[in-house]
């Protein structure tokens, strides 16, 4: 550790002059603050995870005959003609799960995903006025949501789905004066191009 410490301390000068000429100083780190067109600060909350980056193998079988509903879950109890066709329909996120939107409402939508091999059914994050983007062959899912409050919160975020989880990999948030503004995604379930 003295060693590391004694070579950067010598090597310091070097390393800052070379900083200094390609132009690595002036990156901001992310979240600080610029003075910046309205363009570039819009794509700086933009997510750079890609898709295809998180592949998803596909499940070309059979799916399951039966879901699996835990007795208290009353809302899988009501909508279960909604996940029956939603296994009939087939996979369209991580290679073999099956999305089943439902609404719930005035601008509200309930998600889950249903596993076509085992019939188990899994929450899909996010809240108030969700929309999603995923692709059957990638375990990223991108979720979209209004926080609702006084303040309303658009809020974006990456999941991956690791296979037992979903885990955050992206996350932006922007305060807006009306939940309507928060922008919604591109596509649901369209094939990765």
């Amino acid at each position: 550790m003295r060693l590391f410490l004694l070579c950067l301390l010598l090597l310091w000068p070097t390393l800052s002059a070379w900083v200094e000429e390609s132009g690595v100083a002036d990156a901001q780190a992310p979240g600080q603050g610029s003075a910046s067109t309205s363009n570039e600060a819009e794509t700086a909350k933009e997510s750079t995870l890609r898709f295809e980056d998180f592949p998803a193998k596909i499940f070309q079988k059979k799916a399951a005959k039966d879901i699996l509903i835990h007795p208290n879950d009353s809302w899988a109890q009501a909508v279960k003609p909604d996940i029956r066709e939603a296994m009939k329909r087939g996979a369209d996120f991580a290679g073999h799960f099956s999305v089943v939107l439902v609404n719930c409402g005035n601008a509200c939508i309930a998600a889950r995903m249903v596993d076509l091999r085992t019939g188990q059914l899994f929450w899909i994050p996010g809240g108030y006025q969700l929309d999603l983007e995923y692709y059957v062959r990638s375990r990223l899912m991108r979720v979209a949501w209004a926080e609702p409050s006084e303040n309303p919160v658009c809020v974006r975020q990456d999941f991956e789905w690791t296979g037992r989880k979903f885990v955050k990999r992206y996350e932006d948030r922007e305060e807006v004066a009306d939940s309507s503004e928060c922008p919604g995604l591109a596509y649901i379930g369209k094939p990765l191009q």
